[in-house]
């Protein structure tokens, strides 16, 4: 199974790499390919800002294509393709992780044992990574908001750069909390926790494993760029 991360032209540019792009498909323009997670590849779109102008720390922000489940990795010094693959192949499962311990669902809390369970079958699943050079707007609306959030709790705490703690903490809020996605199948707006949409794919993912194939892993969902969680919910 592929593993893609989809490079934005900023990260491209600050691995100082240049990654191919993503084929683009009959009719739609180069380098905004629509990304899908399904039972072939799981994709992930990856960007990086500064902290503030021009700083030497930044964050990088990895949102994963359906559900919109985003981690942060704050960083101080430039780091290499293989280098950046082997922090995001670790800390995606650890944040899935990190959340379902932390989150309390309409079912209750997932229990450790099942979560460890889950982490071990998707341990059991050979991801073959690849990189891309593209940028999915859908995604990036939501990209551009986490982005705010680092920037304002940088700017009243007074500080240069998230703590892992404070990363953490981050990503746990956002993917607990209530997103509008615009299904594009539908064209109808829905309400998503990206942790459930996460879990749900991922469950499907260690199913398909078993069963050999399974055609409803995930659907594509796109999102409008208005999904603006407030900081004043955050500190609640």
């Amino acid at each position: 199974m592929k593993l893609l991360f989809s490079a934005s032209n900023a990260l491209n540019k600050w691995l100082k790499t240049d990654l191919p792009r993503l084929p683009t498909r009959e009719g739609k323009q180069a380098g905004v390919n629509t990304l899908k997670s399904d039972s072939t590849a799981m994709c992930w779109q990856a960007h990086v800002i500064d902290n503030r102008y021009k700083s030497y720390e930044k964050t990088i922000i990895v949102c994963e294509a359906n559900s919109r489940f985003v981690f942060f990795i704050p960083v101080i010094v430039r780091l290499t393709v293989d280098e950046l693959t082997k922090l995001l192949t670790m800390e995606w499962q650890a944040m899935l992780a990190e959340t379902l311990e932390s989150y309390q669902s309409a079912d209750g809390r997932m229990p450790r044992s099942e979560i460890a369970l889950l982490l071990s079958e998707l341990s059991d699943i050979t991801f073959n990574v690849e990189w891309v050079k593209n940028t999915d707007l859908s995604i990036n609306g939501h990209i551009c908001d986490a982005g705010i959030w680092v920037e304002q709790i940088l700017r009243e705490q007074g500080a240069s750069q998230l703590s892992a703690r404070q990363a953490t903490e981050l990503a746990i809020y956002l993917n607990t909390s209530v997103k509008r996605i615009t299904n594009k199948e539908t064209k109808r707006k829905e309400k998503v926790i990206p942790i459930n949409k996460l879990l749900a794919y991922c469950q499907a993912l260690v199913k398909s494993e078993c069963l050999g194939d399974v055609n409803e892993v995930a659907s594509h969902d796109a999102c409008d760029l208005s999904n603006v969680v407030y900081l004043k919910h955050y500190r609640k």
